[in-house]
Parts: structure tokens; sequence; C-alpha cells
């Protein structure tokens, strides 16, 4: 028998709900600030209170890992104004670092490792690779371990052995950083972030492409569900 006994009722509806708190009007000719509002909205609704959600019942860690894991290619996006495109390992490394303020050497060699057996695990195959493992008594997100050299150095070169993730702090970090680029956007103090911000959401959004419509009624529409 199978284990999953939900049964969804969902009612269909033809509200033109852009977000769970803006129809699509809001981007009607938008200010700037229009479109911070629709962008923090999708975020926070659409994956942080989810991933609240999955971290506060039993076995949530692995989902809420994986959608934790489409922020940092995202962020990258967003703050380059760049598509990522055949460069999602770039992006992924890129915005790693600064999410985490991950500086010191090796950083992107470690953050590759991270990018390849958490976030490809998680989008690929669903699951984290076997050298991952998960736990909510480490004080940073992720620790990451190496095999020692005969003088007691860490061999960097070697490559990693074990990747030891807190989904909680995980959340900290992205939620944290998301709310500072939110902040900032707000301020509009920072051009270039801003001039970013907006090529991206109006590349993804298509604000500036015609509409498509095809005309008919919301009985129609639901006929042919």
């Amino acid at each position: 028998m199978p284990r999953f006994g939900v049964n969804l009722q969902l009612k269909p509806t033809m509200d033109a709900w852009l977000s769970p708190s803006y129809k699509h009007d809001k981007l009607d000719n938008p200010s700037f600030q229009d479109l911070v509002d629709v962008f923090e909205d999708l975020w926070f609704q659409y994956v942080f209170k989810p991933v609240e959600a999955l971290l506060a019942m039993p076995h949530g860690d692995i989902a809420a890992m994986s959608l934790l894991s489409s922020y940092f290619e995202a962020a990258e996006s967003y703050r380059s104004g760049l598509s990522s495109k055949r460069r999602s390992k770039e992006f992924f490394v890129k915005a790693f670092s600064y999410v985490y303020r991950a500086d010191q050497t090796g950083i992107e060699k470690a953050t590759a490792v991270i990018y390849e057996h958490i976030r490809c695990g998680l989008a690929h195959e669903g699951m984290v690779s076997c050298m991952v493992h998960y736990t909510r008594f480490t004080p940073k997100a992720f620790l990451l371990t190496y095999r020692k050299k005969p003088d007691g150095l860490l061999d960097i070169d070697a490559g990693v052995v074990w990747i030891i993730v807190n989904p909680l702090r995980m959340y900290e970090g992205v939620q944290k950083h998301f709310a500072q680029y939110i902040a900032a956007l707000r301020s509009e103090a920072d051009s270039d972030l801003c001039d970013a911000f907006k090529a991206t959401v109006e590349r993804q959004w298509a604000l500036v492409a015609s509409e498509l419509m095809i005309g008919m009624s919301e009985a129609e529409f639901q006929g042919g569900l």
C-alpha cells in the first residue's frame, strides 16, 4: 500500500493574484518599490515560510535544504543582473561566499564541493550525497572536514572528506542576507545594485514584453480542467 494518504481538493480560481499579497495590477506601470514589494512577497511567502514549516516538522530538513539551495544562484543573478543559464556553479559559488561572509583562502574550492554534493544532489537526485551529514548541534551552517598531512596541517588538496550541515543555521544565514538585501534595495542608495535587480526582475517577469492573452471566459477555462 502506498504511504501517501493526503487527498488535496483544490478549487480552481481565476483571481489575478501575482503573489500572496498582490494582484497583477501591482505591476501596471510599477515603481521600483513596487518591484521590491512583489519580490519580497514572493520569496517570503513561497520559499521562506514553507522552509520554516519544514524545519518545524519531523524529517523536514532535507526538503528545507532543497528549497534553500535554490537561493544562492538566484541571489547572484539579482546582484549581477545577469542570467545564470550555463553558469549555475559559478553563480552558486559567488553567492555562497558573500551570503555566509566566507572569504578565507580556498573558499571557492570548498563551496564547489558544497554545490556538487548538496545543491546538485538535491536538484538532480532528490537527496544529498553520502558524504553529507546534517545535524542541529553544530554552531555553524557548514563544517567541512579534511584529512591531515604528516605534519598535522590540513591536506586541503586531498579534498573534502565530510560535509556537515546545520539546516537551521543554513536558513538563518540565508534569511539574514535576504533581509539585508531588501533593505539595501529599499534605500535605493546603491544604483548599481538597484539596476541589476531591476534588469533581472524585468527579464524574469517579462515586464517589457508584450502581453500574451487568449480570450476565454472563466467557465471555458475551467472546462478544460
